[in-house]
């Protein structure tokens, strides 16, 4: 692949890649925007190793996935008050909400991911945000497919049950 072709791959994945993991940082959008830019240089500094058989847009999310899940257990360990992180996110999410560009106007759905376990998590988002199929996520979050399927079933239940259980409704 050539840097000209990867810029173009790049620029065409970028902003679903900000949302996504936007969605996976509960709207911290310093801590997204970090991983962004982790997530593309390190696709930078392997574009060489991308295998053209694959979708661009599979390998560049399985980059992120694996960022951000190297950032959670980093920040688990540095950081004991997860009520801290708990605060900052809920603010962060709020301040998302009330973006003018209506890219968050779902905040109740937002919330209410924020307690779903993180495969449930990242699997819906996958699924419902960024539209990649069930083979793509499975690719992405290194799962078999089946196990995909369940967290995508125990996922849609959860949230259903939150969004219920809270009155709230998209």
């Amino acid at each position: 692949m050539t840097r000209d072709r990867f810029i173009s791959l790049v620029s065409a994945e970028q902003e679903g890649l900000r949302k996504f993991l936007l969605a996976l940082c509960r709207g911290n959008e310093a801590d997204a925007d970090d991983l962004c830019q982790e997530t593309l240089l390190k696709a930078y500094l392997s574009y060489d190793g991308f295998v053209e058989r694959f979708k661009f847009s599979t390998w560049l999310y399985k980059i992120a996935y694996n960022t951000f899940v190297d950032f959670s257990r980093k920040t688990q360990h540095e950081v004991a008050a997860s009520e801290c992180l708990a605060d900052h996110a809920a603010e962060g999410i709020a301040e998302i909400a009330d973006d003018s560009s209506g890219d968050y106007r779902y905040e109740p759905l937002y919330r209410a991911l924020d307690g779903l376990h993180i495969n449930e998590q990242t699997a819906l988002l996958l699924f419902y945000m960024e539209d990649k199929s069930i083979l793509d996520i499975a690719l992405i979050m290194r799962k078999p497919m089946g196990t995909i399927k369940s967290y995508l079933s125990r996922g849609r239940v959860h949230l259903k049950n939150v969004l219920q259980t809270d009155g709230r409704t998209l």
